[in-house]
């Protein structure tokens, strides 16, 4: 179901988005959907909010850490040792 939004533009900001839209070969209402989309997508707060969620959901493994050299070459001595019989 389609909702009707009206926008007001000053007459300048509407001959710019006029001709991006025509550059683009598309209507003016296809092009400000597609703005809008773009603008919901590429928000700070919800990329940020994104992060904090992948972080926090990490944290509350115990993984071990350290600087990545150190924890590379501990893992590398285990593959030079002798194989258990």
């Amino acid at each position: 179901m389609s909702i009707r939004l009206q926008v007001l533009l000053d007459e300048e900001e509407l001959r710019e988005v006029k001709t991006l839209a025509e550059q683009e070969k598309i209507t003016v209402s296809a092009w400000v959907r597609r703005a809008i989309q773009h603008e919901k997508k590429e928000r700070p707060g919800t990329t940020a909010r994104k992060k904090l969620q992948v972080i926090n959901s990490f944290a509350k493994y115990d993984f071990p850490t350290g600087d990545y050299k150190d924890i590379a070459a501990e893992i590398d001595s285990g593959y030079f040792k002798e194989p258990l019989s």
